[in-house]
């Protein structure tokens, strides 16, 4: 009789063990569900916001000899030159002008090609070629450029791989394509190309890192690059509105540094912004 009693409360004992061991682990999955839900739900997302931004491209390339380079018209009017073909100039020396306002080479050179004295000329037009004698680095910069005004001042620093630097560029300018009789002299489209200072210790072929900069923007509407699809022109962001309504808006991009980007429409200051870019999201697939 004991040991029947013995075995009725084992049985009992077990039946209650494995009834709270369920009954935990379906507590636990439904806290774990919930915080898995909780966390879904959860949207990162940033605020529009006023700051500044310094417009910046940057790209790895390589160390060539620098070719001759453009200096252009800033404005429709009269060139009168100030220097002879083939003259050897000086950084500033002042080449020609303009309606009277003066264009100066931005470092030593030899004057290759000069327009005639007297000459009517349009606005960027190419009014002299200069030589360098020195190496270069040529950046591809043209959605840069664009995002910039004409003869925005630039400014470039460099590194070689395992080597010099960083050292600033002694100028940013507009290599000159090869001249036929069909172009004329005309510049490399889209192309920057960074002067070397001839006492900097570098070689034909050394890869080296390139940070071409421009003016400081202040007081504009910023948001990170990463929330948007798109990055020249246009682009699309997922505005969140006060009461948790998705709405793709487009917006119009102006400069980059590389992290953030300028906002010239679609949005204002304190809007808040998915930190998923709409082509990317999986909600919107």
């Amino acid at each position: 009789m004991m040991k029947l009693l013995r075995k009725q409360m084992l049985l009992c004992s077990i039946l209650f063990l494995v009834f709270t061991l369920s009954a935990c682990s379906a507590i636990g999955q439904t806290d774990e569900n919930n915080l898995t839900d909780s966390a879904t739900s959860a949207e990162k997302t940033v605020s529009v916001v006023r700051g500044t931004i310094t417009p910046t491209v940057s790209t790895q390339t390589t160390i060539v000899p620098a070719v001759p380079f453009i200096i252009s018209s800033p404005e429709n009017g009269i060139f009168n030159t100030a220097v002879e073909l083939e003259e050897k100039i000086t950084a500033g020396q002042i080449i020609g002008t303009v309606n009277g306002k003066e264009l100066k080479s931005p470092v030593d050179g030899t004057v290759t090609s000069i327009a005639p004295s007297n000459e009517s000329v349009p606005s960027n037009y190419p009014v002299a070629i200069v030589h360098y004698t020195g190496f270069a680095l040529n950046v591809e910069a043209d959605n840069f450029l664009s995002t910039l005004p004409e003869y925005a001042e630039l400014k470039a620093k460099f590194q070689v791989y395992d080597g010099v630097g960083p050292t600033d560029m002694i100028a940013v300018v507009s290599p000159a394509a090869d001249e036929n009789a069909f172009t004329g002299i005309v510049p490399q489209e889209g192309i920057l190309q960074c002067l070397i200072s001839q006492t900097v210790d570098v070689k034909s072929g050394q890869s080296a890192t390139v940070v071409i900069t421009a003016t400081t923007r202040n007081d504009v509407l910023i948001l990170p690059l990463s929330v948007i699809a798109g990055r020249q022109g246009t682009g699309l962001v997922t505005v969140i509105t006060p009461n948790g309504e998705r709405v793709e808006t487009k917006v119009t991009l102006g400069v980059t540094d590389g992290a953030n980007i300028e906002i010239l429409s679609g949005l204002e200051e304190g809007d808040v912004v998915s930190a998923t870019p709409p082509n990317l999201d999986p909600r919107g697939n």
